[in-house]
């Protein structure tokens, strides 16, 4: 693993978390894992810019930063695939190509209008890349299956080149032959180089895909565990706050 990409220190958002400290690496994943309602999903959009934090501090490459919107987020290297990718990935009704050059369209202007070339070039690199299924850039997203449209969520945040990349509930309403692609492409993408954040809700995910596992419990981070030391047990102890309730 390389250096620490990102970390937060005391970072807290009124009633959503409190006191969150952590950091992640170049080429490592690190999972987030707790019942609904822990602040895993509203730590994610803090670091977007999607919340204002209301204490702590975000660091990049050792460096304090305030993001204060999604565009800071993207401007730093910060990337967010959401949770939704129906409601918030996606737009179904549009192509393959433009989903995925949708953030940077601006960029890609020549004149008054879109250079075309750069866009198709840029969907046929991830299309490569993520062996994404489709029978062209033409094609509606909405017409693909669950694992190729999340794939094209992710391209499309890739394309913007990103140092940390936070993913949402990777796999939800993805049949099991998908997630298992999409499970080997987030251990590619730390291969590669990206500090990758994933956030959970299934045990057998982030124990299959995270080098650590961060435990959440009612807003807290309750613990840290590694791979090698990670069990079932304890990862349910942790997100269950028992051993918070018996040190009270």
């Amino acid at each position: 693993m390389g250096d620490i990409a990102l970390e937060v220190r005391g970072l807290s958002c009124g009633k959503n978390f409190t006191d969150i400290s952590f950091h992640v690496r170049r080429g490592e994943v690190l999972g987030f894992y707790g019942l609904v309602g822990a602040g895993r999903t509203e730590i994610a959009e803090t670091l977007f810019g999607l919340r204002d934090p209301s204490a702590g501090e975000i660091l990049l490459d050792g460096e304090s930063v305030r993001i204060g919107s999604p565009a800071d987020a993207i401007a730093r290297g910060i990337s967010l695939v959401p949770e939704d990718r129906k409601g918030q990935g996606l737009v179904l009704g549009m192509n393959c190509r433009d989903n995925m050059t949708l953030p940077q369209v601006d960029k890609m202007r020549s004149g008054p209008f879109i250079a075309q070339g750069t866009e198709i070039e840029i969907f046929d690199k991830y299309k490569d890349q993520l062996d994404i299924r489709t029978p062209g850039w033409r094609q509606q997203v909405g017409n693909l299956s669950g694992g190729n449209q999340q794939k094209i969520v992710i391209g499309k945040w890739l394309s913007m080149h990103p140092t940390v990349l936070i993913v949402d509930e990777p796999t939800r309403g993805i049949d099991v032959g998908s997630k298992s692609e999409i499970h080997r492409l987030l251990r590619g993408l730390a291969a590669e180089g990206y500090a990758v954040i994933v956030i959970s809700s299934e045990m057998p995910e982030v124990l299959h895909v995270a080098d650590r596992i961060v435990a959440m419990y009612s807003g807290r981070i309750m613990r840290t565990f590694t791979s090698e030391e990670v069990t079932e047990d304890n990862l349910i102890q942790a997100i269950s706050g028992i051993k918070a309730e018996a040190a009270a």
